[in-house]
């Protein structure tokens, strides 16, 4: 009968086993997977890595996105957002400065999605609308294109 063992080498350990060490099924209990958390953690903070946000966080723009969001989850102006127009007019700026990356409605992509189309229009679209396209997944972001844009335009009336 042949017996298993161990060898270490370095920082790496080597473990043999003999064909009857696999004969019994292991007893290893494996815990329940968590659920995939989402685009705002259990405890409010925004989880970056989600891929809902299709790389926006970490992208050439990554850190003026991640500004403007940020002041948009948290902010609690009336109306939300209100108060991050400077932070979404510094990341729209960064946007055309990669026309390529971003501008996916005249680089020719062909897998545009329909966030994106909502995100790029004019015309204010409700949340509720945005969460049926995107399954929940940006309609803060979409609140806060939105309010920049209403926001760009009571600019421009003022001027």
């Amino acid at each position: 009968m042949a017996f298993s063992y161990c060898k270490v080498f370095g920082k790496d350990k080597v473990i043999f086993a003999t064909k009857e060490d696999h004969s019994t099924p292991s007893t290893v209990e494996l815990p329940a997977p968590e659920p995939p958390q989402g685009l705002i953690t259990k405890d409010g903070s925004i989880n970056w890595s989600c891929p809902c946000l299709g790389g926006m966080a970490t992208g050439p723009c990554g850190v003026d996105f991640r500004e403007a969001f940020s002041c948009f989850h948290y902010s609690e102006a009336d109306p939300k957002g209100s108060d991050c127009y400077e932070a979404f007019r510094k990341m729209q700026d960064c946007f055309q400065q990669y026309p390529t990356v971003y501008n996916k409605a005249n680089g020719g992509d062909d897998d545009d999605d329909a966030l994106g189309d909502v995100m790029n229009s004019e015309s204010s679209s409700s949340v509720k609308e945005v969460d049926e396209l995107s399954g929940g997944a940006g309609a803060a972001a979409v609140a806060a294109a939105d309010t920049h844009i209403t926001n760009n335009n009571a600019m421009s009336k003022v001027e």
